[in-house]
């Protein structure tokens, strides 16, 4: 049985007489709609002969409110419960508040869909959706529970800022509510609304100062994104001073050290470079395209060996990554490490058999050792299915941002291979 099922399952109707037909100040009482009653408490059905009070019609009614918003005749009963008690929105909210202090959150919460429907205003809605938080708050881990609770705080928000408009209370909730998702471009533009709706007060400069932040995010997460696409344009130069630029304010965001290594080792400034990647390594768990770089900054200074070492590195964290493995054989082929450089040979061409590049290179092996390599060697850790979906080298290698959306996402070049 559902919430409302379960609500609704001690509510009936009756149709009254005629006779019953008057006026209460404003509102018209008609005799042609049913109304609900509330059975009292324990009772299946009401005694032969047992009074229906006004007290037990208003109870229905509030059911109906609470849980059928779609009911033919909601105004009707919004308008019959306040005639007869124009209080009710506030004795409602009163009783709602300390129903959730007594966490009876389902209780409170029929309260307050109750008050919603009766008067609604901005601060009903905000109320309710402020339970449905603490509702969710109550699933630790943030499972299924928490996500039914805080999608019913939105679209509680939501359905407010439809019914009563642009309200400042709602706007500022759904502003914090989104920021708080990561929802940083969307929170911007309910609380710029809020702004534009709000008094001057306290509250107002505090929502500023976190519009401030927000913008300043925002043009920073923009510079970052223009530095990338400079690099892309072979425009290093102009993407090293945007970088320079974010980093002054956004000193830990370890991709931002990662595209100033790129660009300034497309440069050629390959110990600025190294460093830059050092930065962007210690901000960040073990990255295979940050040691691939740190492998080529090492190669171009004259270190090979400790290039190796990167690459081995990156390869351990990637293990099916073509131009990683490629790179590493090709040095160690290059330094005539000729058991080395087959071994990796081998696992490269298990990955893409029909890899020119890798053909070259086992040709190459087979001109230095004399040997033949003559049929892969699948090794016992590499899965034949995964084998096959390995990416291949014109798969574009994927840089993780602070959040999801400054992800980096780079075609390889020639040039970026050795």
């Amino acid at each position: 049985m559902t919430q409302q099922q379960n609500a609704l399952k001690n509510v009936f109707f009756i149709s009254l007489p005629s006779s019953m037909e008057r006026d209460i100040n404003s509102f018209h009482v008609d005799s042609s709609i049913q109304i609900p009653v509330q059975l009292p408490d324990g009772k299946e059905q009401l005694e032969q002969g047992e009074e229906i009070t006004i007290e037990l019609i208003v109870a229905g009614m509030l059911k109906i409110l609470a849980y059928q918003a779609d009911h033919p005749h909601l105004s009707y009963y919004r308008s019959f419960v306040l005639a007869v008690q124009p209080d009710a929105p506030q004795e409602l909210n009163m009783a709602a508040i300390a129903q959730e202090q007594k966490q009876n959150y389902e209780f409170a919460e029929e309260l307050f869909l109750a008050v919603c429907r009766l008067a609604p205003q901005g601060a009903s809605y905000v109320n309710l959706a402020t339970l449905y938080g603490r509702m969710a708050t109550q699933d630790s881990a943030k499972g299924e529970r928490y996500d039914l609770y805080q999608q019913k705080a939105l679209q509680t928000l939501t359905e407010g800022l439809e019914v009563v408009g642009d309200d400042e209370q709602l706007l500022r909730e759904l502003g914090f509510f989104h920021l708080y998702q990561g929802n940083v471009e969307i929170a911007k533009e309910y609380l710029d609304r809020y702004l534009e709706q709000a008094p001057e007060g306290d509250t107002k400069k505090h929502v500023r100062k976190i519009l401030d932040d927000i913008n300043a995010k925002l043009n920073d997460d923009q510079r970052l994104m223009q530095a990338y696409d400079a690099i892309q344009m072979n425009k290093e130069d102009e993407a090293l001073v945007l970088l320079d630029a974010y980093l002054e304010h956004n000193s830990e965001i370890w991709n931002a050290h990662f595209l100033k290594g790129w660009a300034l080792r497309r440069l050629s400034r390959f110990d600025e470079a190294q460093q830059s990647f050092l930065a962007a390594l210690a901000r960040t768990k073990g990255n295979s395209d940050i040691y691939n770089e740190l492998a080529i900054c090492s190669l171009e200074t004259g270190k090979a060996e400790l290039a190796k070492t990167y690459l081995n590195t990156a390869v351990d964290l990637d293990g099916e990554n073509l131009t990683l493995i490629s790179n590493l054989a090709y040095l160690h082929l290059k330094d005539g490490e000729l058991d080395e450089a087959r071994e990796f040979l081998e696992l490269a061409r298990n990955l893409d058999p029909n890899d020119p590049v890798i053909h070259q290179l086992i040709q190459d092996y087979e001109r230095e050792s004399g040997e033949k390599i003559s049929f892969p060697v699948v090794q016992e850790f590499v899965d034949a299915e995964e084998v096959i979906k390995a990416e291949k080298r014109e798969t574009p290698f994927s840089v993780a941002g602070k959040e999801e959306t400054d992800d980096i996402h780079a075609e390889f070049t020639e040039e970026d291979a050795f």
